[in-house]
């Protein structure tokens, strides 16, 4: 499954075009997060780890409206 078929159907809005989760529509979802989302956003309840070492949470903040946040996720040690 890609990030634009696992987020919401809102998210091929123009309105997030110019977004860094756009330029990530394509890559593959490896899976859903777990636990807390590892970003500053409050309102992250469901998010993706893709197969590029990112992570795009589905930040759904009750003031300012929808954001699709990208991080890096963290280098995991042996």
């Amino acid at each position: 499954m890609k990030l634009k078929d696992a987020l919401p159907y809102e998210f091929g809005n123009s309105e997030f075009d110019n977004t860094r989760a756009m330029k990530m529509a394509d890559v593959e979802v490896v899976r859903e997060g777990s636990g807390p989302w590892i970003g500053n956003q409050k309102y992250v309840y469901v998010w993706y780890i893709l197969a590029n070492g990112y992570a795009v949470g589905h930040n759904e903040n009750p003031n300012r409206g929808w954001s699709f946040p990208v991080m890096k996720m963290p280098e995991v040690t042996k």
